[in-house]
């Protein structure tokens, strides 16, 4: 708990140091179903989607800057209610944030970026996740569908530099493809079908009430966050 407030006050530190410094996110494409600009101020209490869709989130102890989201590491999070619009079914999709990081997470642990679902929902789910891999931090897309077939691709890019950097996972019916920054890599299956499920949607930990493997808490800075 004391490393992750100590990683929550450097990432606060490092956020008011470099976020005024970085170009402004995209605003939403066609094709979006949720994008979350990110851009509100202070302790704002709703993560607003400009997609048309709705798909509005809740906040919990963030700190906006106005550039992006300072997440705590212990409390911080955004959730989303679920919708049949951040539900894909078996067409294609992508979904992904762009973050700022100076540590990895905890030692054999993992920060949550973006998920819906966890491995028990019925009709599969799917995340990005930040995982400490040696005392580096990994992005990690995982993808599984109906009939609980996983993909899961880890990319081999240390994140915790106090650098930006934009994370895409996007899942066809073959497989799942990670892209942090302008690098790629792809794992393919046979067939990877449909994704659905009834969870809610969240940034920067899990959506549960509760949850018996803890909360993957991140700490660090989201600048923006997409479902398309």
């Amino acid at each position: 708990m004391l490393r992750g407030m100590f990683r929550a006050v450097l990432s606060l530190a490092a956020a008011t140091a470099i976020v005024a410094a970085v170009a402004a996110p995209a605003a939403a494409a066609v094709g979006d179903r949720a994008y979350w600009e990110l851009n509100e101020q202070g302790s704002p209490a709703t993560a607003a989607d400009s997609s048309g869709n709705g798909n509005n989130g809740t906040n919990y102890n963030i700190t906006g800057t106005g550039e992006g989201y300072v997440f705590n590491g212990v409390s911080s999070r955004v959730i989303v209610p679920d919708s049949a619009s951040l539900d894909p079914g078996s067409a294609d999709f992508s979904y992904g944030a762009t973050i700022m990081m100076d540590a990895p997470p905890e030692t054999n642990d993992t920060d949550d970026i973006i998920r819906k679902g966890i491995t028990s929902s019925a009709g599969g789910d799917y995340k990005l996740e930040i995982k400490n891999v040696n005392g580096s931090a990994r992005a990690r897309c995982v993808v599984k569908d109906a009939a609980k077939v996983v993909v899961a691709i880890q990319d081999t890019k240390n994140v915790a530099d106090g650098l930006t950097h934009k994370i895409n996972c996007a899942k066809t019916s073959i497989g799942v493809t990670i892209t942090v920054d302008s690098r790629s890599r792809t794992k393919t299956v046979v067939k990877l079908g449909s994704v659905s499920n009834g969870n809610n949607l969240a940034l920067g930990a899990k959506a549960e009430a509760t949850a018996k493997t803890g909360f993957d808490w991140f700490t660090g800075t989201m600048l923006e966050a997409w479902v398309r």
